[in-house]
């Protein structure tokens, strides 16, 4: 069950997207991404990993020789983790209660929930109607994380294309109905994939997150069809590594094949300190025109 890749179909939908919302030609299976004078063959760019393993991509490295390339696939043999690897975090919840899941949480992630039950601050909304309200929540988090932020008919196009394999959910405060976290999640083979999201700075205290990671889990787990929830690519042994593992998920190595090998954690940590210092009205107006020559994104 654990070994489970994306889909054909979903590989064809997401290229839809990235086209219709950059403009991106298409070569065979990839995608042609301009990059800073270079051009790369991406399968696929902005989503953590595709419908292929890493021992299944011969032909795709035969179509993407002599050329700048990159794939992404899951490898499922690895299991020497170390620092700053490439992983997706996943919560194996086929045939389990609420109950049993909540089993394997950590004691922080079970004490920080019984705190918000006592507190009862929260409630969350599921409509895809709510795209501008997650758009806001995204500014803020991408800001904090020194990331640029792609544009918002992206979340659009991928609401559009993918159709019911697509939801938004936004946390709001009972007290004055504020927006203060959301979620942008995909569909496919059974997989429940939290993509964008989190919680805007000024309202994420020791306690938010993990209700609203627990909320998700809950409502995935109520919806029946669903046996992994994947809560996204993190770097191993990182801060957002150990908060996801305090639900009880685990690694699965991202293997990024490319002609040009680095450590995308190192690599831009500098230009991240950066963007973190720059005037929002610099960040959200060159961020969203950036993202499209963002290979490593």
């Amino acid at each position: 069950m654990r070994e489970r890749t994306y889909t054909k179909e979903l590989m064809e939908l997401w290229k839809k997207t990235l086209i219709d919302t950059f403009g991106y030609d298409e070569y065979m299976d990839f995608i042609v991404q301009p990059s800073f004078g270079k051009k790369y063959l991406s399968y696929l760019p902005f989503i953590n990993y595709t419908d292929r393993t890493s021992e299944n991509i011969s032909d795709l490295l035969e179509l993407a020789k002599d050329n700048h390339y990159q794939i992404r696939t899951l490898n499922f043999d690895y299991d020497d983790f170390k620092e700053h690897d490439t992983v997706t975090l996943r919560l194996d919840i086929k045939g389990k209660s609420i109950d049993d899941v909540k089993k394997n949480y950590k004691r922080l992630a079970k004490r920080s929930l019984n705190k918000e039950r006592r507190l009862d601050r929260y409630y969350l909304k599921e409509s895809k109607d709510q795209i501008d309200i997650l758009y806001e929540i995204l500014q803020d988090i991408y800001k904090k994380h020194g990331t640029p932020l792609f544009p918002k008919s992206f979340i659009q196009n991928i609401v559009k294309t993918l159709d019911d394999r697509a939801d938004i959910f936004v946390l709001y405060r009972k007290e004055d109905d504020a927006a203060i976290a959301g979620a942008l999640y995909f569909y496919d083979n059974g997989i429940a994939t939290f993509h964008y999201g989190g919680v805007k700075q000024i309202y994420n205290d020791s306690t938010t997150a993990y209700f609203l990671y627990h909320s998700l889990i809950e409502f995935h787990t109520d919806k029946g069809d669903i046996d992994i929830v994947d809560f996204g690519r993190s770097p191993y042994d990182g801060g957002t590594y150990f908060f996801k593992t305090r639900f009880g998920a685990e690694p699965v190595k991202i293997d990024i094949h490319t002609s040009d090998k680095k450590d995308i954690y190192s690599a831009y940590s500098l230009a991240s300190d950066i963007w973190k210092r720059l005037p929002s009205l610099v960040t959200d107006t060159v961020g969203p025109k950036l993202t499209k020559y963002l290979v490593d994104l």
